[in-house]
């Protein structure tokens, strides 16, 4: 797993902790502003937002070295098929 991945996904579960903790704040306040909500909800977006990108980074790389590793098949073949003739 790359490292950007690995870090993106740690955040989101940073996040998600403060949007959790922000929410049961709420809950439990006598006094609510709404400047609260609004940090509640950037919370739980960046948690979204962080796992698509870590796991658009996943994918890339994992297409990323299986292209590389198919090309390197395909040279092998080219090899054995050059050797036979």
């Amino acid at each position: 797993m790359p490292k950007v991945t690995a870090i993106c996904y740690l955040s989101s579960i940073f996040f998600y902790g403060l949007g959790y903790y922000k929410m049961f704040v709420i809950n439990n306040a006598l006094i609510v502003k709404s400047n609260d909500y609004a940090i509640a909800t950037c919370y739980f977006f960046l948690v979204i937002f962080l796992a698509v990108i870590g796991s658009l980074f996943y994918y890339v790389n994992n297409r990323e070295q299986k292209l590389l590793e198919w090309k390197i098949l395909n040279a092998q073949k080219k090899q054995v098929g050059n050797i036979d003739d």
